[in-house]
């Protein structure tokens, strides 16, 4: 199925061959997880080119794909592999201006064509989404051990190591980015970096982080208050949460990213935040952790049955405080279902 979406693709640019390097979608279409090679397809079989750190990997995780390693230049070994080609694809994001020069110096009469593959890893497989949401439950897990060592005092980075550890100890690969461990007024900060402050009485926490399971990613965000929550902590935080229920809520199959951006951002704006909601809802999960497709003003493409996304609408005060709930959603013929467990509700750290 996977090989078929690619070959619709190559007939629709009208090309003879297609070059890929984008690993993701390497290892989306063949199985090989690692970080060196380009993949040649055409209409009679497909080959990685990579180097010898990675041609046994290759051949034991790749089935129905050859593997050729080269020894000094692999753009000239490429333009060997599709010189009987005239039109030549390839993924044009993913190469730099250099890469795209060497590969035309040794292929200077052959008609070089930019194919978009971002779309075909959208909708996700049942084994995909078994990945996806083991690794969601790992971040959940890891969220739940982590609540009840948390202390006024600690610093920011001492409790997203203590996260990060957790999530280790649940078997995540890795994490899926940064953590994000943002404290008091640097809450503000919707992307906020752990750094030396120390958390105190009275504090929002901004928690965003993910576990990987099998190379797939997982995403949420929640935020907690370090003691009783003060009034205002309160209302914020209840539209927010209202927000981000609208979203979940009201995401259907048919309408589009930009559709149900808008409906997450009346619920802020008509509580009088709007200003302060600063960027998109959403973004598709999967292999990588932002891809396809996009829950923001720029998301113009239907959602479809099978597309996975987060749900995430904040409120960012500078100076001082912020909130954001965060779930990653599956859309299925009922509507979006989180992936993740946690609650949703206010958690005050007493």
């Amino acid at each position: 199925m996977r090989i078929r979406r690619v070959l619709e693709l190559m007939k629709q640019a009208d090309v003879d061959c297609l070059i890929i390097k984008n690993r993701y979608n390497i290892r989306y279409i063949t199985g090989f997880t690692g970080d060196a090679g380009i993949l040649c397809i055409d209409d009679v079989r497909g080959v990685l080119v990579t180097d010898g750190r990675f041609t046994e990997q290759a051949r034991t995780q790749m089935h129905g794909f050859d593997v050729l390693e080269y020894k000094a230049d692999i753009w000239k070994t490429l333009a060997e592999l599709v010189k009987p080609a005239e039109r030549i694809g390839f993924d044009g994001d993913c190469f730099t201006y250099d890469e795209y020069f060497k590969l035309k110096k040794f292929l200077p009469d052959k008609d070089l064509v930019s194919v978009d593959l971002d779309g075909i890893r959208q909708i996700k497989e049942r084994q995909e989404l078994d990945k996806l949401i083991t690794a969601a439950r790992m971040a959940d897990e890891a969220f739940i051990k982590l609540l009840p060592q948390l202390r006024a005092g600690q610093t920011e980075l001492e409790v997203a190591a203590i996260l990060e550890h957790e999530m280790k100890l649940q078997g995540s690969e890795k994490t899926s980015f940064e953590t994000i461990v943002a404290s008091g007024p640097r809450s503000s900060l919707p992307h906020g970096q752990p750094g030396a402050r120390r958390l105190q009485a009275g504090d929002f926490v901004t928690f965003d982080f993910g576990a990987m399971y099998e190379g797939y990613h997982s995403d949420m965000t929640r935020t907690v208050v370090m003691g009783k929550a003060t009034q205002w902590r309160r209302e914020i935080y209840g539209i927010v949460q209202k927000a981000q229920a609208a979203g979940v809520a009201s995401a259907r199959i048919g309408m589009n990213g930009q559709q149900l951006d808008a409906l997450v951002r009346k619920v802020i704006a008509e509580a009088g935040y709007g200003e302060y909601f600063v960027h998109g809802t959403g973004h598709g999960v999967g292999l990588e952790i932002h891809e396809l497709p996009n829950i923001n003003r720029m998301g113009t493409a239907a959602l479809q049955k099978g597309m996975v996304f987060s749900i995430e609408p904040g409120i960012y005060i500078p100076s001082k405080g912020g909130v954001r709930i965060e779930d990653t959603v599956v859309l299925t013929e009922e509507g979006a279902q989180p992936l993740n467990g946690i609650t949703k509700q206010l958690i005050e750290i007493i």
